[in-house]
């Protein structure tokens, strides 16, 4: 027979030495019988310990052990004790267990506990006179043995907990568990106490049963009311259980019976048939009872966030529609998946896989940029798990930290489940483990009581070690820093006790047809904003789509990303409160931040910052040093996204657009100087230039037009153009904003831009300049000097509107017909007479482009490149015939070879030089 004693308070106030006389003292006459009878087995644990350490070499012994194997161990130990009056104490305690403690029928100690173990009643004639006296006479006996001396070291078999002693109750081989005569059981894993009691090379009891009453004794504790619960196991047979469940009318005393299948399954068999050990867990926390409990706190939660959402969108009135949001996951175990799966799908998968025991914590992490829809996902998903009709289904248990005053996770846990009256931190974490309830923490970044925010598995470990490698945690934040930091933690301290299955879920930003949901249940049009870089870079988020309808129904005359960006640096600040939820930072001084932050990302040509640079912008921009606090907060909060680089964090943007629209924010704030300064050593965007020019202060002392002045007097005296290549990048874009649509003569000097729109009239000079495509329309003429230009669109325009020798300098033409590569054909559409070719020219143009070619040459029977190969326009440079004619010749006089080549079709060649070439 094993015991497991009471699982409540541990010690109780104060801090005292407890030695063997408190630890086999008699309890009080009037105990409960049951109680009593587990304390017999106790001492003769107790007992059967003291002789096996008064022994250099002890007899082995059964862990865990029943009450029989006891009191036969201490019969045989105690016979090497080298005092004839403590062999005869020892064995009368052995014999104690067959004291009769009823008189009809007659029953002794031994049969009242089996009769008890076995799911019999306890006999309500047990003379507790007679109980007490076994109990009182073997605690005696028990002191005289150890005061005898026999026992020089208590350890490991006995060890000091808190003040208290406590005995050896089981041992795995890695680990050991000791039970105190009051409080919880303790868990030892150290070196020194395994290896001691590896060299006693114990015999393992029943683990399977061991551990399922560890279990029950855990589980319990989240309901039963303090100091109540007695465990008595009897392997291979039940468990049975007295105990005093808490309920607002005052302790209900119950007793459960247990035992474990030949498939080991967990069995509750207080009933008419074995039910399953969830529904007991299920019993004891009214099961329906909760759910709708849970549920309404829930529904409360919801309509906050809705609260939120109409603070943020005045203008919204319409119910939001639940649009699907996909997520990528990257799973410990089963890798990556990328294939489409829902933020709905991967947590039904995570419900479903609950039960599944692979001996760790399946710890899940949910990350997504601001506004992406993880707390609407994680609600709809808690929702839907309490209005399911399975009876035993797991629920998800939904805690927040946002705005909440908890300084540790057990307070959040307590504060979220308080108002169930059933419910708090133990009850959940049962819940948990037994796979009826999935622990969802949202807003795991925002936790105020975690040591530090380097380490969120400093918070996060208690709640995983409760878990004892059972269970499912699903913890979201709103940027990847808590994520990034947590996986590290993870790496860096594998031989914590708790072993973790790690997921990675990430959402994704929003595709077309999810846009289009949206749009349609608002009744708004996004047409104009797909074409719209400004709104397009943006409206891949659940917040930002509702951030376009709420702009679009307002109808303001402020631009889209103006809008959309202040409402951004207002749900920011939500974020960034202190623990009394007020902003640790005002709305323009977080601008300010970012406005920092975009700068210094772009003077370093990257668009990461690290955590120190992220501190020093904020400082710089408020213009004082930050607290501890604000540091920890802003770095975990700013909304920000965080990945390791360089064996450290950085952060950048979430957004693009939000970045572009932050720096165009600095330039037009800053002194003129520090403009220049900026826009030398930082290649803006066009969206940047665009931004610029609409957020140009109409009071600012300088025009833009002067800012571009300057900035054209920097890039021309600048001997080296190489040199000047972000600043003539700026220029460009910035040239293309402002005189792109002019009515004059206007004339610009080694720019750099990638698209470039001539409209409005005038002569256009663009001398030492790099564009990759000029779209030139109607009413304008420009003149190409030492330019170079990838395409000219002139689909719009006369083919008059290139000046001069212009073309030279282009390498494709588009008109409203034809796309042109071949400056032969420019010359014919441009209705100027043919070029005089010399043939040597011809042949060295062909050698030079063969020579340098990064392709492999490959040309069908007429030598002619395969159809919708762009890569060799060059062949018709001079006419196909030109080209077939230099292919022939060389070919001829073996300076090229032609190889077949395997493929479907008609046939091919591929032309390669010879060494003569």
């Amino acid at each position: 027979m094993r015991q497991f004693h009471r699982a409540s308070v541990l010690w109780g106030e104060g801090v005292f030495t407890l030695t063997i006389v408190e630890l086999v003292a008699a309890p009080d006459p009037q105990e409960d019988p049951f109680r009593t009878l587990v304390h017999v087995e106790y001492q003769l644990r107790v007992l059967g310990l003291l002789c096996a350490a008064a022994d250099a070499k002890p007899a082995k012994f059964i862990t865990p052990g029943s009450l029989e194997k006891w009191a036969e161990y201490s019969r045989l130990q105690c016979m090497k004790l080298d005092c004839p009056a403590c062999r005869e104490d020892a064995l009368a305690v052995a014999a104690s267990i067959d004291v009769l403690v009823v008189a009809e029928p007659e029953l002794s100690i031994r049969r009242v506990r089996n009769q008890v173990c076995h799911g019999g009643p306890l006999p309500e004639n047990i003379d507790q006179a007679a109980l007490h006296d076994v109990v009182s006479q073997n605690a005696e006996r028990i002191v005289r043995i150890h005061e005898h001396g026999h026992v020089a070291e208590l350890m490991p078999l006995f060890r000091m907990f808190d003040g208290g002693l406590a005995a050896l109750h089981s041992f795995s081989g890695t680990a050991a568990t000791y039970w105190p005569r009051r409080g919880e059981a303790v868990d030892v894993a150290d070196y020194e106490t395994v290896e001691a009691l590896n060299k006693l090379e114990l015999q393992r009891g029943d683990r399977i049963f061991d551990e399922f009453a560890e279990d029950l004794r855990r589980d319990l504790k989240g309901f039963a009311e303090r100091d109540s619960i007695y465990i008595l196991t009897s392997p291979s047979d039940s468990i049975v259980v007295r105990w005093d469940r808490r309920s607002s009318d005052g302790p209900v005393p119950r007793e459960d019976r247990f035992g474990v299948t030949s498939n080991n399954a967990r069995v509750w068999l207080s009933g008419s048939e074995p039910q399953p050990y969830k529904a007991f867990l299920a019993d004891v926390c009214n099961w329906q009872l909760l759910k709708k409990r849970l549920l309404e706190e829930l529904d409360e939660r919801i309509a906050a966030e809705k609260v939120i959402s109409q603070e943020l969108f005045p203008n919204l009135r319409q119910t939001v529609p639940h649009v699907q949001t996909l997520v990528e996951i990257d799973d410990e175990y089963e890798g990556s998946r990328r294939d489409g799966e829902t933020i709905a799908d991967a947590c039904r998968r995570v419900a479903s896989g609950v039960d599944a025991y692979r001996g760790s914590t399946n710890l899940i992490t949910l990350t997504g940029e601001a506004g992406s829809g993880k707390t609407h996902s994680l609600l709809q998903f808690a929702r839907d798990s309490l209005v399911g009709s399975g009876d035993l289904e797991p629920i998800v248990i939904y805690v927040s930290s946002s705005r909440s005053g908890a300084t540790s996770l057990e307070r959040l846990i307590n504060d979220y489940v308080a108002g169930t009256r059933i419910l708090e931190r133990d009850s959940v974490l049962a819940l948990c483990r037994a796979g009826l309830a999935i622990l969802v923490i949202d807003g795991f970044d925002e936790m105020l009581g975690f040591r530090t925010y380097d380490n969120p598995l400093s918070g996060l470990q208690p709640i995983l070690d409760s878990l004892r490698n059972r269970g499912a945690v699903i913890l979201s934040a709103r940027s990847s820093y808590s994520e990034a930091r947590l996986v590290t933690s993870l790496t860096e301290h594998p031989a914590k006790e708790s072993r973790h299955r790690l997921t990675a879920m990430k959402l994704q930003p929003w595709r077309q047809e999810q846009l289009l949901e949206l749009a349609k249940s608002l009744a708004i049009d996004v047409a104009a904003a797909q074409d719209d870089p400004e709104a397009a870079e943006l409206l891949t988020t659940p917040f930002f789509c509702l951030a376009y309808a709420a702009w679009k129904q307002a109808g303001q005359s402020a631009g889209f990303l103006r809008f959309v960006v202040d409402t951004y640096l207002q749900r920011e600040l939500y974020k960034l409160a202190d623990q009394q939820g007020n902003p640790i930072f005002t709305h323009d001084e977080l601008a300010d931040v970012f406005c920092e932050v975009a700068e210094m990302s772009g003077r370093k040509l990257t668009s990461e910052v690290s955590e120190d640079e992220l501190i020093l912008a904020a400082e710089q921009a408020l213009g004082r040093d930050l607290t501890p606090d604000r540091k920890r907060r802003l770095i975990a909060l700013c909304g920000m996204s965080a990945e390791w680089s360089d064996e450290e964090l950085s952060f950048n943007f979430t957004h693009l657009a939000i970045a572009e629209h932050f720096l165009a924010r600095q330039i037009t704030q800053v002194p003129l100087q520090q403009m220049l300064s900026v826009l030398t050593n930082v290649a803006i965007s066009a969206l940047c230039a665009q931004l610029i020019r609409s957020m140009w202060p109409q009071d600012r002392r300088e025009t833009i037009e002067q800012l571009i002045e300057a900035l054209q007097a920097q890039v021309a005296v600048e001997e080296s153009p190489d040199y000047m290549r972000p600043a003539m990048a700026s220029l460009g874009e910035l040239w293309a904003r402002v005189y792109g649509t002019a009515e004059v003569a206007r004339s610009a000097r080694r720019i750099v831009v990638d698209r470039l729109v001539l409209r409005g009239s005038g002569r256009v000079v663009l001398d030492q300049s790099e564009i990759r495509h000029l779209v030139i329309c109607d009413d304008v003429t420009v003149r190409l000097t030492s330019s170079r230009v990838d395409r000219v669109d002139l689909v719009e325009a006369s083919p008059e509107a290139l000046l001069n020798d212009s073309y030279e300098q282009v390498s494709e033409l588009l008109t409203q017909n034809e796309l042109i590569s071949s400056r032969r054909r420019m010359r014919q559409m441009l209705g100027l007479p043919e070029e005089v070719v010399d043939e040597d020219s011809v042949e060295a143009f062909f050698i030079d482009k063969i020579t340098n070619a990064r392709v492999p040459l490959i040309v069908n029977e007429r030598y002619l490149p395969p159809d919708g190969d762009g890569r060799m326009k060059w062949t018709r440079e001079y006419g196909i015939e030109r080209w077939r004619s230099f292919v022939k010749t060389m070919l001829k006089e073996g300076k090229l070879v032609q190889d077949p080549v395997n493929s479907a079709g008609p046939a091919k060649w591929r032309l390669r030089g010879t060494g003569n070439f």
